[in-house]
């Protein structure tokens, strides 16, 4: 007498698939939809769960069916994981600025926010000075 294991139908497989899919193009669109918290925009959570869950489910569909197709879409969670990397870590880097490359912004004498005069010769002779620059009014 022969024992037959029973397998998971390829179409399951390929459903299984397509939620990986659907889980890696999810990501980022969560961390969109939570930027702001500050916590979870810094970190990403959200989006880091969801493709890590993605990639899972491709890899886990890739492995059981061998059909190219569901192969193809794990490729592609594991290229939009790593698109997703290079985005959150490369493009959000703040460019490099070299000293030489600054310009000493030139004397001026504006207002604060209680109508007072401040020029910025007077506030470079106390040290440092950072400039912030609001949109508006007050």
């Amino acid at each position: 007498m022969t024992v037959v294991e029973p397998t998971a139908a390829p179409e399951r497989r390929l459903f299984q698939a397509l939620l990986g899919l659907f889980l890696c193009l999810s990501g980022p669109i969560a961390w969109a939809q939570l930027l702001d918290r500050p916590w979870l925009r810094s970190s990403g959570a959200p989006a880091w769960i969801l493709m890590a869950a993605g990639v899972c489910y491709g890899l886990a569909a890739a492995r059981v069916d061998r059909r190219w197709f569901v192969r193809a879409l794990a490729v592609l969670d594991a290229a939009l994981l790593a698109f997703f990397t290079w985005a959150f870590f490369g493009l959000a880097a703040l460019p490099v600025t070299h000293a030489e490359d600054l310009q000493r912004a030139p004397d001026f004498t504006l207002s604060d926010a209680g109508g007072r005069p401040v020029t910025l010769s007077q506030r470079l002779g106390g040290g440092p000075v950072l400039l912030a620059f609001w949109r508006g009014h007050w």
